[in-house]
């Protein structure tokens, strides 16, 4: 029996972080992280049951406890998989400091911990174990003392490279095999929210901060940095993110702000277009799959991404084919079942520069109950998870 198209569970703690498994073998294994204000957080590991049969959507198979929330949770590169044999699959994590989690297989323990049920019941998963692989820190601090690990982010073409960044204005990269500290640099003149490696590239990172700039570092050059993009009044920049189609194409929005930009590295300083729908403050945003869509000349777009908020609205989006240059022509009339058009933003800002912005309306909407935290793509693109309360929700999209 296939899966349905909406999966639940029910956690017992408020969530934040979500990722998929980028291994072809299990796909849909999802990684979760609390938020509680308390030292009691965790991060746990579940995925659908094999054959789905009610009441029980998902299967508990590991957790492991953080004293701290994790900004954010990420698998290791598909790249990555087959070059250590013998050993498990890679997770990592942010927060007081850079968490290196091993997922793997013994085949004889029995992890007791309930931390989450489907819809009607539990059901759990014998022989799994998470635990804590290392720990990176370039202090000898205590981490309680340290500035907060905002995010970071796994280098495909140089699995051994995870960047991160933190409020104290610095990026730093990292060499997970010697568990050391390569450089760090001063990357923004406030906090810095998040950072992304270019596609394809073992080299360059673009980050985002408080100081309302988007700015692109080579670590073959790291005397200069290249500002792609600053908004208006240096407005902070709370999240980025790179399709997994076109290189050169990124998205990004501003803390507070409930519509997301998307810029051209080809073209930088003002956005292409703005992807309009939501009514309230967003929470994150994910690409997904690239589509089949291009022109006779063989171009294309960035694929599908969508964005979820605190209107509890997940929105997708249809970039597949290039943005045009007048707005009007990409304008989706095409609504999704699941849930009534949204309607766009009233009061739109101008973007900066002489050309305006393309602006996009959703292809797809879904509501849930409450306000949207975190979302992510599945590596296939074909499933999204978006976490809201205590209630992991996953979509066949």
């Amino acid at each position: 029996m296939g899966l349905p198209n909406l999966l639940q569970l029910d956690a017992a703690f408020p969530l934040y972080g979500v990722a998929f498994s980028n291994n072809p073998q299990h796909p849909h294994r999802v990684a979760l992280s609390s938020f509680l204000t308390g030292p009691q957080n965790k991060i746990t590991v579940v995925e659908p049951n094999s054959s789905y049969t009610p009441p029980s959507d998902f299967q508990h198979l590991a957790t492991a406890g953080l004293t701290y929330p994790a900004t954010k949770v990420g698998w290791e590169p598909k790249e990555s998989l087959s070059r250590d044999g013998g050993r498990g699959e890679l997770l990592a994590t942010t927060g007081d400091v850079l968490r290196i989690w091993e997922m793997k297989w013994d085949g004889k323990s029995k992890d007791p911990g309930r931390i989450g049920y489907g819809r009607n019941g539990y059901n759990e998963a014998d022989g799994w174990k998470l635990h804590q692989r290392s720990f990176l820190s370039n202090s000898k601090q205590n981490p309680s003392n340290l500035p907060p690990i905002t995010s970071f982010s796994w280098n495909a073409q140089a699995p051994q490279s995870i960047v991160t960044c933190s409020t104290d204005t610095t990026a730093t990269l990292w060499d997970i095999n010697t568990s050391q500290a390569l450089t760090q640099l001063i990357a923004h003149d406030r906090a810095v929210y998040d950072l992304s490696w270019l596609p394809q590239s073992p080299d360059i990172f673009v980050s985002v901060g408080a100081d309302g700039s988007l700015r692109a570092f080579d670590l073959r050059q790291l005397e200069h940095s290249t500002i792609l993009y600053e908004t208006p009044n240096s407005a902070p920049l709370a999240r980025i993110a790179f399709s997994n189609r076109e290189q050169h194409m990124l998205a990004c929005f501003g803390m507070g702000d409930s519509k997301t930009l998307i810029l051209d590295m080809r073209s930088p300083g003002q956005p292409v277009a703005e992807l309009l729908g939501h009514k309230a403050p967003l929470g994150a945003i994910s690409w997904g799959s690239g589509g089949n869509t291009g022109t006779a000349s063989g171009a294309t777009g960035g694929g599908y991404i969508a964005s979820c908020g605190d209107d509890a609205q997940l929105l997708m989006y249809d970039l597949t084919s290039p943005i045009a240059t007048e707005p009007e022509s990409r304008r989706s009339t095409v609504p999704y079942s699941m849930s009534p058009p949204a309607t766009p933003n009233t009061g739109r800002t101008p973007s900066p520069g002489s050309t305006r912005a393309a602006e996009i309306q959703p292809h797809k909407a879904w509501t849930a109950q409450g306000e949207l935290n975190n979302l992510a793509f599945s590596a296939a693109g074909d499933w999204v998870a978006c976490v809201s309360g205590q209630r992991l929700n996953m979509l066949q999209v």
